[in-house]
């Protein structure tokens, strides 16, 4: 499960990922998109919707019986899953960022990053809903890797840098990129025994 991620605002690519986004957001609503710190479910944050494209989005699809959003969708069964299937073919994104979080059976919380705190990208399906300006996103899972089992069983699918475009363009290749997927990442215990706010994952 990813429940929050980190967005360091102070590197440069990402300072013009969120310039590219604002371009894009409703005048009026341009200071509401969140663009550094601890992204929580339902912020609005920059997502690439194509190569070099990128836009306001919500974090969480919603359900009218449910009040909290779906924030994760799992990649080995959303092609089996209306609420997935169709955004999984046709609208893929890319939630950029320098890391995300997870919560152990003890409450710790970790912070999981690329060597040297850089971009990363998170596979993420997008649509849009009644009700809402902005398009809303959920990030795909699959199961950790490795030593990273110990902490969680979930970890969101990391596409890598190379196969980006192909993410966003290729519906044909969704089950290689997924298969792809980065796993090497580091995990840095942040001491911190707070409970994470609890969401759904489909």
């Amino acid at each position: 499960m990813c429940g929050r991620y980190w967005i360091d605002i102070d590197e440069r690519e990402l300072r013009d990922i969120a310039k590219a986004a604002a371009a894009n957001a409703l005048p009026d609503e341009m200071s509401l998109m969140k663009s550094s710190g601890e992204i929580f479910p339902t912020d609005t944050v920059p997502v690439m919707t194509a190569p070099e494209t990128y836009q306001p989005m919500q974090w969480g699809f919603m359900q009218e019986e449910k009040k909290q959003p779906i924030i994760n969708a799992r990649s080995e069964s959303a092609m089996d899953r209306p609420m997935f299937k169709t955004p999984l073919l046709r609208h893929r994104c890319l939630v950029p960022c320098n890391g995300f979080y997870e919560w152990d059976k003890r409450k710790n919380k970790y912070l999981y990053h690329v060597a040297g705190n850089g971009l990363m990208y998170l596979a993420g399906i997008w649509r849009m809903e009644r009700g809402y300006r902005y398009p809303r996103f959920t990030i795909l899972t699959r199961d950790a890797a490795g030593d990273l089992w110990e902490i969680h069983d979930r970890m969101p699918v990391i596409v890598p840098r190379e196969l980006a475009d192909t993410w966003l363009t290729e519906s044909s290749q969704i089950a290689d990129v997924i298969r792809q997927a980065k796993t090497d990442v580091e995990v840095e215990n942040l001491s911190q025994p707070t409970e994470p706010t609890l969401f759904d994952m489909v």
